[in-house]
């Protein structure tokens, strides 16, 4: 009986000896993609933080631009600017409203 259990240890040891064999070729390929998916987020995060920050430095300029007409469309402001081209009011009757159809 022995000889008969002789191929059969034979060939289950030869079996874990693939299986390791396995895990040791998938082991590097396995941090390989670990790594690479570790620099692909690091990459896309600081893509992400350059548009943010684009957003908010516009979000900021718009916000100036916008204090900045209103400054400009005041009526003192456009006071001031009319003296200074020698615009005065108009009188009674000067001003002509057109109709838009």
């Amino acid at each position: 009986m022995p000889i008969k259990n002789t191929p059969s240890k034979h060939r289950s040891s030869r079996g874990w000896l693939i299986l390791v064999a396995i895990q040791l070729l998938a082991l590097p390929l396995m941090s390989l993609i670990l790594v690479w998916s570790g620099i692909e987020r690091t990459d896309t995060t600081y893509f992400i933080n350059i548009a943010q920050n684009e957003v908010r430095e516009r979000e900021v300029l718009h916000a100036k631009l916008e204090v900045e007409l209103e400054r400009l469309l005041s009526p003192y402001e456009l006071r001031k600017r009319a003296e200074e081209f020698g615009m005065r009011e108009p009188k009674p009757g000067q001003v002509r409203r057109m109709e838009t159809k």
